[in-house]
């Protein structure tokens, strides 16, 4: 059976669900291997341990891949394509299906939109259907993206394929978003009789966006004064008011052609080197082809067919009613992952994890050393991987440790597991900071892929974890009761019981990956106690060493066991509070006053327990260290706040 390997480096924006969607109904139901692997670019990551995704291109490098198709356009826009190209190189003599950088190798070959054609169907459509005659672009030139060069240069042929002048001075140089578009047009013109132009094309829908709201700023109608049209049909295309006319590029038939040129590849087929597909200019309000008082979801074509667009994309009682479901799963998978501390027990919800996360096969392999890795180390991928458990839907078999080695530079599926068995899969690294344990090989139903970045990141924690725990066992070290869930001792804070800075940053940076992925609020907590040094100086240490360890109980106590309390040094406390708005952090600070009050009084201290908090949303950031900096400043103010009352 045939073994094909998709290198991606997210799966939470649009265009990588479309290109996965179209690789995945292609190959579904055909007797194929088409694993999915989400990797960064090495040196390019925003999350604090996001470089251990780079692991991804070594597992594409095993003899068990057949071919190779990589979603180039991503890469592309963090790195150089020389580097890139350098990247792909390693995967010859095999076969490379790239989609949008042609990797200029032997045996690559490329899939890429063709934005010519379509750029001169929409200016012939602007000349010819709306008397257009003077046409400004937008472009994002800035970014020196292939992307956008190509998008220019395709604007400036359409205006000569159809007899229309160019104005080097109605360029706009932008970055593909819509404040930078916004700002220039304000910049540039104060009211409508300033406005030179009849038309204006955009490099992408945001730019699009950013210029309309300009526009209408400065008293300029859309479409009636001014026409606009986009590029990318993204979903901010027909939400806007007007409703954005676009070029959609048919994300999903690239990522289909690129899976069917890899299969015909692989039966020995002749392909051209360069395949090119077809855009779909849509023509909606913004150009004036759909009346505004029509609020129904149509578009027209260049032949002036009017389609509709209801799908589940645009349909917001559809889109609510996946959004509640995805909750409630991860809500239940949380749940059920916090039911094991050890591997067996999670082999035991297996069947059950699977089955809820609508996947029909789940493998978990582990090397056999825990590999460390950090951000500037290069990965070496032992030779070595044991396969420890697994469940498969197709054979309803699950099997706990089968005592299966295979060395994953020649074989990625373990035999007994997955091996014989088509599919759609995703391999995930297991990982805990800068703890790597091995990967993860699951099988999935949907192409639901925004979704399964989250269950895979839940389940990773949960295997890391009990991975740890059972490792602890098996030494026969004590752990402490209640902190049964956590890895190591060396994550716990002696005096205090409670995380230690290491532990807490494990630990609350998985927790907030997961909150940022769903989309759940969140409020990260820098803590300082007041006034302990002035209770070792006044009480001695031994006094000061019990007021820590009360500090740290009244701040377990106020916050729930889901979320995460730690000791970052001294006096110093962190904590993410799970689910939590930022307008409750007063009633919390109110809340740990009054505890702090109490315990004082309990244990007869000489003193008040008293603490300061400093407090941020979570959206500020997807990194926790950047976020205790900023609860860091606001915790300044507070303290001052404290200073200015007394």
């Amino acid at each position: 059976m045939k073994v094909i390997a998709v290198l991606i480096p997210t799966f939470n924006i649009e265009y990588s669900l479309d290109i996965l969607s179209g690789i995945a109904d292609y190959y579904r139901d055909k007797p194929v291997k088409v694993v999915i692997i989400q990797t960064r670019i090495p040196g390019i990551n925003t999350g604090a341990f996001d470089y251990q995704y780079c692991t991804g291109f070594e597992y594409a490098k095993s003899k068990e891949f057949d071919a190779i198709i990589c979603v180039s356009g991503v890469y592309a826009s963090q790195m150089s394509e020389k580097r890139l190209r350098e990247m792909l190189q390693v995967f010859e003599p095999r076969p490379v299906v790239s989609i949008a950088i042609d990797p200029q190798s032997k045996n690559g070959y490329v899939i890429k939109a063709d934005c010519r054609k379509s750029y001169k169907e929409i200016i012939n459509h602007l000349k010819t259907e709306h008397n257009c005659k003077k046409i400004a672009f937008f472009s994002a030139n800035q970014t020196k993206s292939k992307e956008a060069l190509e998008r220019y240069d395709a604007f400036t042929a359409a205006l000569d394929s159809c007899k229309l002048p160019f104005y080097p001075d109605l360029v706009f140089d932008g970055n593909f978003t819509d404040f930078k578009a916004h700002d220039e047009i304000i910049a540039r013109y104060k009211s409508k009789k300033d406005i030179p132009f009849d038309a204006v094309v955009c490099a992408n829908d945001m730019m699009a966006s950013g210029c309309i709201y300009a526009l209408e700023e400065i008293g300029v109608r859309v479409p009636e004064d001014v026409k606009v049209i986009g590029f990318d049909d993204a979903i901010v295309a027909n939400m806007m008011s007007p409703k954005l006319s676009t070029i959609n590029q048919d994300i999903y038939s690239q990522g289909y052609e690129a899976a069917e040129i890899a299969d015909r590849l692989l039966n020995g087929e002749s392909i051209k080197k360069e395949i090119l597909i077809p855009l779909l200019p849509k023509f909606r309000q913004s150009c004036g082809c759909i009346e505004k008082v029509n609020s129904y979801p149509v578009y027209k074509t260049v032949d002036g067919e009017i389609h509709s667009e209801i799908s589940d994309k645009n349909d917001g009682a559809m889109q609510f009613v996946n959004a509640l479901n995805e909750k409630n799963t991860v809500v239940t998978l949380l749940d059920t992952v916090r039911g094991f501390n050890t591997l067996k027990q999670m082999f035991f919800n297996l069947k059950y994890i699977v089955h809820q996360c609508s996947l029909s096969g789940l493998a978990i392999h582990f090397f056999k050393e825990v590999q460390l890795i950090d951000n500037e180390q290069e990965f070496c991928l032992p030779d070595a991987i044991d396969l420890h458990m697994f469940y498969t839907e197709a054979k309803n078999t699950e099997v706990f440790r089968p005592g299966v080695t295979v060395n994953p530079h020649e074989k990625i599926f373990a035999a007994r597991s997955m091996e014989d068995i088509g599919g759609i899969f995703l391999l995930n690294p297991i990982f805990s900071g800068e703890a790597n344990y091995g990967y993860m090989m699951c099988r999935i139903k949907e192409n639901k892929f925004a979704d399964y970045n989250v269950y895979l990141k839940i389940i990773m924690n949960a295997v890391a974890q009990a991975y740890e725990y059972t490792t602890k066992i098996q030494e026969g070290r004590n752990l402490e009761r209640e902190n049964t869930d956590l890895a190591l001792q060396s994550r716990m804070d002696d005096l205090t019981g409670i995380l230690n800075r290491r532990g807490f940053i494990e630990k609350g940076q998985a927790a907030l990956d997961i909150l940022q992925e769903t989309d759940t609020s969140g409020v990260i907590f820098f803590a300082d106690m007041d006034g302990l040094k002035k209770i070792n100086d006044t009480y001695g240490h031994d006094m000061g060493d019990k007021a820590l360890m009360l500090q740290a109980r009244v701040l377990k106590d106020i916050f729930r066991s889901s979320d995460v309390v730690g000791r970052l040094s001294g006096d110093e406390f962190g904590v993410v509070a799970l689910g939590m708005k930022m307008n409750y952090v007063e009633n919390t600070r109110l809340k740990i006053d009054m505890l702090c009050k109490k315990v004082s009084i309990e244990n007869q201290l000489p003193f008040t327990l008293s603490i300061s908090l400093g407090a941020v949303d979570l959206q500020k950031s997807s990194v926790l260290k950047q976020l205790l900096n900023e609860a860091d400043k606001e915790l300044y103010k507070e303290k001052n706040k404290k200073h200015a009352r007394q």
